[in-house]
């Protein structure tokens, strides 16, 4: 690899970093704003947790478009689209006194996180494709540092300027500098299809047919709707859980988040470096990551008044859950690299339509069950992936075999017999 060649590397692995950066900033803010965003808009904290759904709506609705056309149009006009609409959307987000506006924008934030997921997911597969689960940890590690930004920009705006739309405004500046940045770079893109009168389309056509009836790809896809439906159930209510709890302002409660996505950066990128070290498989910090993050869920919805346990326990949380969306991610891209563009929409849209049920539902249920079943929700979540992941390793386990037994059998066919 050329000297040139590294260094187009590093500045697209840079300009990831940083597209991760800016939306986990964007994504971090309206969970932590909850309650203001309800009063300004005049409407109760259940109905403004509707906008989690719009959300979701619009990133499936994002996913599947960009996922469709992934090969048609290049990816760093995806990120950038991307980048662009979920600025706007988060800017809008904030300076409205509408609740309709509020939803609306929040659509518009969905269909900007939906292209920026499967543009990022394709060209990181398709760039750093040696060391995929290490560079994806470290990547999504920058959504976490983004995420933890995003409440603390957000009290220093309430506290000091006693501006909401102060943090909005940071976000949006990043992503634009981002969607610059991105653009003059050569960066590597999935092959066009086949024109449709062609033989060779027919046969593509009946290798993502293969693709999508793979059982395995189901289970990975449950496995990964899982874990966002438990990182945006506890990322997204959190603060106000503790903030009604606690009886404290959205000023204290709102580093709650911090503390959450302090571990969720630290979780990703010290889980790259554990697979870099050898210290544990993918699989087994995988277990290790969903048996800690559902403990840890739980000893938060136990304690959600106790400043000093909540936070620690949200630490944990964001810790144990880390690795968990990349390392999972990876695994798939890995295992389906020749279909990544319908493999990512397929995923996308399976946490697309996670994130947009399960944070509503935690609304819709908050003042039914009360505040410590609705925060052990995510908890839950978090411990349901287990089952799916034994099925996806004994799936794996059985192919390999047949794989194996498949190929000493046509070894003893092909060997010359002996007189």
């Amino acid at each position: 690899m050329t000297t040139q060649t590294k260094a187009r590397r590093r500045l697209l692995f840079l300009t990831l970093c940083l597209t991760y950066i800016a939306t986990g900033i964007l994504a971090a803010l309206p969970g932590a704003s909850l309650p203001q965003l309800a009063t300004d808009t005049h409407v109760s904290l259940a109905l403004a947790g509707d906008m989690f759904a719009l959300s979701g709506f619009g990133f499936i609705l994002g996913a599947i478009l960009s996922g469709s056309l992934i090969s048609s149009i290049h990816p760093k006009y995806w990120l950038a689209s991307g980048l662009l609409l979920l600025g706007v959307g988060s800017v809008a987000t904030a300076l409205t006194s509408a609740f309709p506006v509020l939803l609306a924008s929040q659509l518009v934030k969905g269909f900007g996180f939906g292209f920026i997921d499967i543009s990022l997911n394709s060209i990181a597969t398709l760039s750093f494709e040696g060391n995929l689960t290490e560079s994806l940890n470290n990547i999504h590690g920058m959504y976490g540092l983004g995420a933890l930004l995003g409440p603390l920009l957000l009290a220093f705006g309430l506290q000091l300027f006693n501006s909401l739309p102060f943090a909005y405004f940071v976000g949006a500046i990043l992503g634009i500098a981002v969607m610059i940045l991105v653009l003059p770079q050569r960066v590597p893109a999935p092959s066009r299809r086949v024109k449709s009168n062609t033989p060779a389309h027919s046969t593509n056509r009946v290798e993502l047919r293969k693709v999508l009836l793979r059982g395995l790809l189901w289970l990975m896809l449950l496995q990964l709707s899982l874990y966002v439906a438990a990182e945006l159930g506890f990322g997204n209510w959190i603060v106000t859980i503790v903030s009604k709890s606690a009886g404290i302002s959205l000023v204290l409660a709102a580093p709650v988040a911090t503390a959450f996505y302090i571990g969720l950066t630290t979780g990703r990128l010290g889980g790259a470096q554990i697979l870099r070290r050898g210290w544990l498989s993918e699989k087994g910090l995988l277990y290790v990551a969903t048996v800690g993050g559902t403990i840890a869920g739980i000893i938060a919805a136990l304690f959600p008044g106790q400043l000093f346990v909540v936070y620690i326990a949200s630490a944990l949380v964001g810790c144990f859950y880390g690795p968990l969306f990349p390392s999972i991610m990876a695994l798939t891209n890995q295992r389906f690299a020749h279909a990544i563009g319908l493999v990512s929409s397929v995923m996308m849209v399976g946490t697309g339509a996670s994130s947009m049920l399960l944070p509503t539902a935690m609304g819709v249920l908050l003042p039914v069950i009360g505040i410590n079943w609705v925060i052990a929700i995510p908890s839950i979540c978090c411990l349901a992936i287990i089952p799916p992941m034994l099925l996806t390793n004994r799936t794996q386990r059985t192919t390999l075999q047949s794989s194996e037994m498949q190929h000493t059998m046509e070894t003893l066919t092909e060997a010359p017999s002996v007189p």
